[in-house]
């Protein structure tokens, strides 16, 4: 006997996971509507600087990417541009690179992350092997689970463009780099690659200055072969940090600019100093302020006073002086742009009423700057974009279809949105069963790929830089 209460559990389950692939589909569909759709009107007096951009999508045959819509579309949706555009030239890629692979994720047959993985992989091909690799994808996905495909898919892509297979390959023998990660919980990570030999000779190295270390205190209740482990990796550990001593001669800090920021709080009984548990290290992300002593050590520090950004008087003329600088870095440490994610360091100092030389208004105080991203400016500038700065610090963005957010330095809130109703979203069509049938000798949809719907076409005049501006 079945329970019928969890028989209309796996109901609702089954109907929630429906949901949200509609939901998916919906909003792939409704960005790419929105992305052939989205057209700004500019004045023909902008200078070229200013006009808009069309912005390469990175793959053969799909169009390119409307720099202004990407800019909306990712404050709208809470995204950095980047994510933005890397998702709308994916999408893009996908309908017409893979429209196999298009139909099925329109029908609700595949979800989304399988799509990006089959795109992501494809990217670096042309788009007639993409769509070989199409053909071969959407026939195994009729016959197998959708997890198995990344299994396939290296392979694949080796068969389809051999030539350009082999070129990737000779590069990757010659591609070298050595990353060290951000600090977590008071450690880096480390990951390279290098030549064999090199990669060898530095192991050799490690191991035999382990060997000459001592021995690490044991953590309680770890076994025999469990204490081998933790001795071996904890004396290369510590070995890494002698071998890179050895090699600039000293065991501080070289010569190098580090920024760190240590917040003060209310001191109480249990703290000496007024510090903050936590500091940060711009760059290269959180430290405990305990670790700071032993992390600084040998090292020549400059200590700023906090700056309160109130009291910090107006510069005379354009440029802001190094004070506001400081000042505008601590008060807004990212691009004042709503969900930008540029450090302020890395950004313009703008006036956010022009400056006027005559003195009567957008002077340079810091009720007046702010530090934005160049993309940002470009489209403030412009006017397509609407800012205020009503106390200093805040500042309210108006988007081109009247979306308004309200920027902080602790980040951003979307004000209002249009009242402009939203289509439902649509129900996917029913779900026919998968072809497991063999492949056909010869299949029509290679040679003639099946069109998506007129609305989804793309725009010949994309394909190029335009001359003049969009219109």
């Amino acid at each position: 006997m079945v329970d019928q209460s969890s028989a209309a559990a796996l109901a609702a389950m089954a109907h929630a996971t429906q949901s949200v692939r509609a939901a998916q589909v919906a909003e792939i569909v409704a960005l790419l509507d929105a992305e052939a759709s989205y057209r700004l009107d500019e004045e023909l007096s902008l200078p070229q600087a200013l006009r808009a951009k069309m912005l390469s999508a990175g793959r053969d045959g799909v169009a390119r990417v409307y720099e202004p819509f990407v800019l909306e579309a990712a404050v709208v949706t809470g995204r950095s541009f980047g994510s933005m555009k890397e998702r709308i030239a994916a999408a893009k890629s996908v309908q017409v690179r893979h429209p196999r692979l298009w139909q099925r994720f329109v029908e609700g047959l595949a979800e989304w992350w399988l799509a990006i993985k089959v795109e992501d992989a494809c990217r670096k091909l042309s788009k007639d092997a993409a769509l070989e690799l199409d053909r071969r994808a959407s026939h195994w996905l009729g016959m197998n689970p959708a997890w198995t495909i990344l299994a396939e898919l290296e392979r694949w892509v080796l068969d389809v463009d051999a030539e350009s297979a082999a070129k990737q390959t000779a590069l990757a023998a010659d591609e070298r780099f050595v990353y060290v990660g951000r600090f977590q919980d008071d450690h880096c990570g480390l990951f390279g690659k290098v030549s064999a030999a090199d990669g060898v000779l530095f192991d050799q190295a490690l191991d035999q200055i382990a060997q000459k270390l001592p021995v690490p205190v044991l953590p309680e209740g770890v076994s025999e072969a469990e204490a081998q482990k933790f001795i071996r990796d904890q004396r290369r550990a510590a070995a890494f940090g002698v071998f890179a001593r050895q090699a600039i001669g000293q065991d501080s800090l070289m010569d190098v600019e580090l920024v760190v920021h240590v917040p003060a709080q209310e001191p109480d009984e249990t703290s000496a100093l007024p510090l903050a548990p936590a500091a940060y290290v711009e760059r290269w992300g959180g430290l405990l302020t305990e670790s700071l002593p032993a992390f600084l050590a040998g090292s020549t520090v400059t200590v700023r006073p906090v700056i309160d950004p109130n009291l910090v008087p107006d510069a005379h003329g354009h440029e802001p002086s190094v004070a506001q600088r400081i000042a505008l870095e601590v008060r807004n440490p990212r691009s004042t742009f709503p969900y930008a994610t540029t450090p302020a360091r890395g950004c313009d100092v703008d006036h956010t009423i022009a400056y006027d030389p005559t003195g009567r208004q957008g002077g340079t105080s810091m009720g007046n700057l702010g530090p934005l991203d160049r993309r940002a400016h470009r489209a403030k500038t412009a006017g397509h974009w609407i800012e205020e700065q009503p106390e200093p610090g805040v500042f309210r963005w108006r988007s081109p279809h009247g979306y308004e957010f309200e920027v902080t330095g602790r980040g951003t809130v979307t004000t209002r949105i249009p009242d402009v109703p939203a289509p439902p979203i649509p129900e996917l069509p029913s779900q026919p069963p998968p072809d497991d049938g063999r492949y056909p000798a010869e299949d029509p949809w290679v040679d003639h790929p099946p069109q998506p719907p007129d609305r989804w076409h793309d725009r010949p005049e994309d394909d190029v830089e335009p001359s003049g501006g969009p219109h």
